[in-house]
């Protein structure tokens, strides 16, 4: 879920390419919360850098 007041939504909601970024990373976000459940926080934070840069990537 998206909250459309959020400070970060709000600023990324100046432009199309912002929001969608910041859309982007929710899910990725979301994703390696679902399927990494249990690893150590800084193994969390890798797998997020990873799904974000790639889909970032893929967006263009």
């Amino acid at each position: 879920m998206i909250d459309n007041g959020h400070r970060n939504f709000v600023y990324a909601a100046r432009s199309r390419m912002l929001k969608l970024r910041y859309i982007c990373r929710l899910f990725a976000k979301e994703l390696v919360l679902k399927n990494f459940v249990g690893i150590p926080p800084e193994q969390l934070l890798e797998r997020l850098l990873e799904r974000s840069l790639y889909t970032e990537e893929n967006l263009r």
